[in-house]
């Protein structure tokens, strides 16, 4: 979003009211009614959306992506692409949350087809390369998902797939406890329904439609009755095949049917993903290997055990003077310990401090003895690095990880519309910034009622503007999202990462993953 005059947003805009804490209960698509408006709510609106869906989003995000950086670079990327099409009127045909996904598969797609494409899991690489379409495969019962009403949708959804309590999934659809607890079930059933209808018109057998009651007679959960005549129809009837698959699968394994059928890749994981860790100290759950395997990797166990014990007892004993014989040949000697080979210090005085080099098993320093194999090698202990930290939520300086410089305001001018610059470090207030990720902005520590401002472009550098610029129309000019490698990402142009410019200059660049783009928290 563009500034005038090449300036932050103004002062004089509107702040909004109200905050994200007061839509904690509203519906899912109340806020998204909020969203098209340009009133002051519309920006808390916004903040509840992404406070609800964001740890989903980038849950699925990081399956699609091939590490953390890029995870939570498609992560945002598709809250920022979502809110601009909902602004736009872009009505979603399922739960906001599942479109939310959908666009995530959808965007990673996009992302395999650019150099971006290293970004992308490998696994799911290969699946967008086997289907030859842009987006990917559908997931097989989007179709007759998409069919449901949107009630109906978010029962399945939220109460099913995602096993949200009952509290939240009432409030996320503006239903009661009441309806979730007795909807949920009549869902599911309207889903095989249509999944069944969905499968049976998808044929081109008119004989397909007599099946129709046999099928559901076969996946009753109660005394489930199978037919001869079914058995022999689905040996040469995908449909059919297909039909009573999902009816069966929505039936034993619900959860696990919905995100396999629902979600373009990696459907399991992704509910597996917001399981409980195990509990600790709970033993580890071995694979039960066939009593005959186990005695057979048993005995080969106690006969490599026993192996250099038999060897000292079968060789003929004989003193060092004399030869074996040639009938009874001496199996070669197997070496039980190693040797290390020590180099004295050159300075017969102790050190202070302890050394990091190995003991000698040996007390006293002896003569030489061959070794029965090379000496072994001690690796150079590897120079310890600094800790790294990215800009936080403490007021501290900002250092590029290239230059050594710090992140400053030009001449410690705190005028609306200043330059940001880069500085050598020094104990300046204007060095000093924090993270604030309720707004998404950087304040300055010599003013925190002054933010980082993108200016609303790729190519104005970076100035200062009045924080609560942020409820108003450009707001976004004002957001940026702070990576854990440190790299300083602008809402507006999420591609790019605040990168020094000349020898003073900051400027928003393409993403190259350069420890130009890196940014690390220093003194406080």
């Amino acid at each position: 979003m563009a500034e005038e005059d090449g300036a932050g947003t103004g002062g004089t805009e509107a702040s909004g009211t109200g905050t994200a804490g007061e839509y904690e209960d509203v519906p899912d698509a109340r806020l998204t009614e909020l969203l098209r408006s340009p009133t002051a709510t519309a920006y808390p609106a916004l903040q509840e959306l992404r406070r609800r869906h964001h740890p989903a989003v980038l849950a699925y995000a990081r399956l699609c992506a091939a590490g953390e950086s890029a995870a939570r670079r498609l992560a945002t990327e598709v809250l920022t692409t979502a809110a601009r099409e909902t602004a736009r009127g872009v009505d979603p045909a399922v739960p906001l949350r599942h479109r939310l996904l959908l666009l995530t598969a959808r965007l990673a797609a996009d992302w395999a087809g650019d150099e971006r494409s290293a970004g992308v899991d490998p696994g799911l690489l290969l699946v967008l390369n086997a289907s030859g379409l842009p987006e990917g495969p559908t997931p097989p019962l989007l179709p007759a998902f998409r069919s449901l009403p949107s009630r109906t949708q978010g029962l399945i959804w939220y109460g099913v797939l995602e096993a949200e309590p009952q509290g939240r999934t009432a409030a996320f659809l503006g239903l009661s406890g009441v309806d979730v607890a007795y909807g949920t079930p009549q869902a599911l059933k309207a889903l095989a329904q249509a999944c069944l209808r969905d499968r049976l018109a998808a044929s081109d057998d008119p004989r397909c439609a007599d099946f129709r009651r046999l099928i559901e007679e076969a996946v009753r959960p109660d005394g489930p009755r199978r037919s001869p005549d079914l058995d022999a129809h689905m040996a040469r009837c995908p449909h059919c095949t297909a039909a009573f698959d999902d009816l069966r699968s929505l039936r034993d394994a619900p959860r696990q049917a919905l995100a396999e059928g629902l979600l373009p890749w990696s459907g399991t994981a992704y509910i597996r993903a917001g399981e409980p860790p195990a509990a600790p100290g709970a033993p580890a759950v071995r694979p039960s290997w066939p009593p005959r395997r186990r005695l057979l990797l048993a005995s080969a166990a106690l006969g490599v055990a026993l192996t250099p014990l038999l060897v000292f007892v079968l060789t003929p004993a004989h003193s060092d003077d004399q030869q074996p014989t040639a009938a009874t040949p001496t199996p070669p000697p197997v070496t039980v310990t190693a040797t290390v080979s020590v180099t004295p210090s050159p300075s017969p005085s102790p050190s202070p401090t302890t050394s990091p080099s190995p003991v000698s098993s040996s007390p006293t320093p002896g003569p030489s003895r061959p070794a029965t194999h090379p000496p072994r090698t001690r690796k150079p202990t590897p120079t310890p690095t600094p800790s790294f930290a990215p800009p936080g939520t403490s007021f501290a300086q900002v250092v590029n990880l290239a230059t050594g410089r710090c992140l400053d305001i030009r001449d410690g001018d705190l005028s609306q519309g200043n330059d940001v610059i880069t500085a050598p470090c020094s104990s300046a207030d204007t060095q000093r910034w924090r993270f604030d990720t309720y707004l998404g902005v950087l304040r300055s520590g010599a003013d925190d009622t002054f933010c980082l401002d993108s200016r609303g472009s790729t190519d104005r550098g970076l100035g200062i503007w009045t924080c609560d610029s942020v409820y108003g129309g450009n707001g976004d000019n004002l957001r940026f999202t702070v990576d854990p490698d440190g790299t300083i990402r602008p809402n507006i142009a999420i591609e790019t990462a605040v990168t020094p410019y000349g020898r003073y200059g900051v400027s928003l660049q393409p993403l190259d993953d350069s420890g130009e783009q890196r940014w690390r928290a220093g003194a406080r």
